[in-house]
């Protein structure tokens, strides 16, 4: 059937949602192409993630471990394909790149500033006394409005393939938004205990993500996209 994707995130099939989240930071944190990983490595840690970390492909690809059969190469989505085909002439491979930053990217990046920006400024106003209420209520509007823009952000980026050409970019992206999502969890447990560390983390995973949120536009300024 092809690699054990568990085996890929060094877990066993047993392994809980909270141990493939936890390995999944690990390992791409030591295999991103930015800490000298290899691209293929990282790309097939980003495969295994995008296939557990959703309970309907993960429930299908249980159910064909153990199975020979090939079924489920669909779901797998054809990864290596995706981010390697040369199918394409360059003139299409241009306009592929043009049609990808003008759908995918741009209206996404607007949508990860719009969650980033305001951030500072609402956590401020919570500070001020993070046991009221109206500031609470506000803070979690904040979130829940966030949360909604991840959601668009996922279904855009899920619209079309990353053209081979890019696929460094598209990866950033997938990754930028992937750690406002889990930044927006940790802010989200924080407000239902108050527990600093939920607090921190959630910090730290926003401050990643306008990392790459910088690298990209660098990236993509120097090749003229």
């Amino acid at each position: 059937m092809g690699k054990n994707l568990y085996e890929e995130l060094g877990l066993n099939k047993n392994a809980t949602k909270r141990e493939i989240k936890s390995s999944y930071r690990s390992l791409v944190k030591k295999h991103h192409p930015d800490a000298g990983g290899e691209k293929e490595r990282f790309l097939a840690i980003q495969n295994a993630w995008e296939i557990l970390n959703d309970p309907i492909k993960k429930e299908q690809y249980d159910r064909h471990l153990s199975s020979s059969s090939s079924s489920f190469d669909s779901l797998n989505e054809n990864w290596e394909d995706k981010f390697n085909s040369k199918k394409y002439n360059s003139s299409i491979k241009d306009k592929e790149v043009e049609t990808w930053i003008k759908e995918i990217y741009s209206p996404i990046n607007r949508l990860i500033s719009q969650i980033i920006k305001p951030l500072n400024n609402e956590l401020k106003e919570l500070s001020a006394d993070p046991y009221d209420d109206q500031l609470m209520e506000n803070f979690c509007s904040y979130i829940i409005l966030s949360q909604k823009k991840i959601e668009k952000v996922e279904k855009i980026y899920n619209k079309k393939i990353v053209p081979n050409s890019i696929s460094t970019l598209g990866l950033d992206l997938y990754h930028c938004f992937s750690q406002v999502k889990d930044a927006l969890s940790e802010f989200d447990r924080y407000t239902k205990g108050y527990v600093d560390n939920y607090l921190f983390d959630g910090k730290e995973m926003i401050k990643e993500a306008k990392r790459i949120q910088s690298k990209m536009s660098i990236d993509k300024n120097n090749k003229n996209f």
